[in-house]
């Protein structure tokens, strides 16, 4: 982000779309520059009128245009916002984005936005707490969005309990928080990133593989693509949607992703290693195995470390470890950052099921060579993808000039 934090601000249709107008007056106080997005049902609480004259901007109202309002060409309004919030968000609205819908200019904006989305829930108390409610924000959350509140509090059936907006002031505060590290700061790196797991084949029909979900690399290569990396992403088998705005190689085994990393690292600056290798490899049978045949036996050989086999074409590159341990977290991760020579590794407790695997959220260490490590508690895996970014520009900024900035194409 660079001069005045640039906010879209999308107001759905719940009665503290009235709080909204105090939204918009304490981000103006406080230099932002606000653009107004309405739902219909906004509309029918808050005439776009008010919020015309706070933001001193026309308020967005139809995808195709509105009255005296021409078509807005969102993809170039996505260019200029540092941050989506949207605020009130109903539950309505939650389940519109969290699934994709584009019906109006609101939703169809949000699906071009690349930027970091701030979500200011308000319903009543058993909407809050329905299956339906909670399982889309853990999409959004899955996707990176951020949330501020609900709290307790009377709403507008006169019950009171979870699911009253939370207060202007504190909004603005998130808001510009979030659209001022909204930063471009891996801009022109060359970023690889590998992703989820391998198979590996142990008869034609069957395979050997793990428990990763891929979500942490995914979440990692869209991370880097918004703060303007140019990122290659190598995915085992995931299931996951693929990411728009990045290269995308996909591979199966643990010798075809080192086929790729033999081809690809040299060409990058930064690798972050987040797939999860086999760390034994099966012998295969080249026919199938049958049940009636009894008892088999199968070789088990070690596999190779991926990371340290990649020394040879090591030059500036910063390398980015994960370690999977279960005891003591801190010792193993540094173990594993000599074994590897990585810059920076990323260590998980595979020992938890609340997170990691199969989740949306993670908690993990974070280990660099110089300092003390950096526990960075539970959140979504998107958060923890900004964190280990974070660390990277630490690493890289502290390193020889060589690292500071992304190679040259003649290197």
């Amino acid at each position: 982000m660079k001069g005045r934090p640039r906010v879209l601000l999308g107001v759905s249709g719940g009665i503290a779309a009235y709080k909204s107008a105090e939204i918009v007056r304490g981000l103006v106080e406080r230099n932002a520059e606000v653009r107004v997005a309405m739902t219909r049902a906004a509309r029918e609480f808050v005439a776009p009128l008010t919020f015309a004259v706070l933001s001193r901007h026309e308020v967005y109202l139809e995808v195709f245009g509105s009255g005296n309002l021409p078509a807005v060409d969102h993809v170039e309004l996505a260019d200029w916002t540092d941050l989506l919030l949207v605020a009130p968000a109903t539950a309505h609205t939650i389940a519109r984005l969290a699934n994709g819908l584009a019906d109006d200019f609101l939703t169809t904006y949000a699906l071009v936005h690349r930027g970091p989305i701030l979500i200011a829930p308000a319903m009543e108390t058993r909407m809050w707490e329905h299956a339906a409610t909670r399982r889309n924000l853990e999409l959004l959350g899955a996707r990176g969005a951020r949330f501020v509140g609900p709290g307790r509090g009377f709403l507008a059936s006169g019950r009171e309990g979870p699911g009253r907006m939370a207060e202007p002031a504190g909004i603005v505060d998130e808001a510009l928080a979030l659209a001022s590290s909204s930063r471009r700061d891996l801009e022109g790196l060359r970023v690889l990133v590998t992703a989820g797991p391998t198979r590996e084949r142990l008869d034609p029909v069957r395979f050997v593989s793990n428990r990763s979900s891929g979500r942490m690399g995914y979440a990692l290569a869209e991370s880097a693509r918004d703060r303007g990396a140019r990122v290659t992403l190598l995915s085992g088998p995931t299931g996951l949607v693929r990411p728009e705005g990045l290269r995308f190689v996909a591979f199966e085994s643990s010798a075809d992703l080192e086929n790729l990393l033999a081809a690809e690292f040299p060409e990058c600056d930064v690798l972050a290693m987040a797939a999860a290798v086999a760390d034994f490899i099966p012998e295969a049978s080249r026919q199938r195995l049958h049940r009636e045949d009894g008892e088999r036996r199968v070789r088990l050989t070690p596999g190779r470390d991926l990371v340290a086999g990649l020394a040879p074409f090591r030059r500036n590159q910063t390398v980015v470890a994960f370690a999977a341990e279960t005891d003591d977290l801190e010792t193993g991760g540094r173990r594993k950052m000599e074994k590897k020579n990585a810059d920076l590794v990323v260590v998980n407790d595979v020992g938890r099921s609340d997170v990691g695997f199969d989740s949306a959220e993670n908690e993990i260490l974070l280990i660099a060579r110089e300092g003390p490590a950096e526990r960075v508690s539970r959140r979504s895996k998107r958060e923890i993808a900004d964190r280990i970014w974070d660390a990277v520009v630490r690493v890289r900024t502290s390193a020889e000039p060589a690292l500071r900035s992304p190679r040259d194409d003649g290197d």
